[in-house]
């Protein structure tokens, strides 16, 4: 094999591995994780199903604004939603997004981060 057919069979690899619908569902995935409302919401819901009203009070914001979040969430499949009563229970299910949680949470330990209205 000649160095021009080794580089066409490396492009080729790399076009398989990194096929477009693969680098859109990885891109879709980090744009939904680069919000801090919405990397906060899947956090929380990492640890335990919550209401709307609970997740307004975790991330301190307007009851519309989760909404949305959460739909659109929902809509990409990434949480679950469960009717029990009047309440609605949104959890985080989807694998991908747990693991990459999971890992995140490694490099950046929550214990590094203190809660800012702690006065020491």
């Amino acid at each position: 094999m000649t160095g021009t057919e080794r580089r066409g069979a490396l492009i080729d690899e790399i076009k398989g591995q990194y096929s477009e619908r693969r680098c859109t569902d990885v891109h879709q995935l980090l744009t939904t994780l680069a919000n801090p409302i919405r990397f906060r919401l899947l956090c929380a819901l990492r640890t335990n199903s919550f209401t709307v009203g609970e997740l307004v009070e975790i991330t301190d914001s307007q009851l519309s604004n989760i909404s949305q979040h959460l739909k659109m969430m929902w809509m990409a499949g990434y949480i679950t939603k469960r009717r029990d009563g009047k309440q609605v229970y949104y959890s985080l299910e989807n694998d991908h997004v747990i693991q990459v949680i999971a890992h995140l949470e490694e490099l950046y330990p929550p214990q590094t981060y203190p809660d800012r209205s702690d006065p020491t």
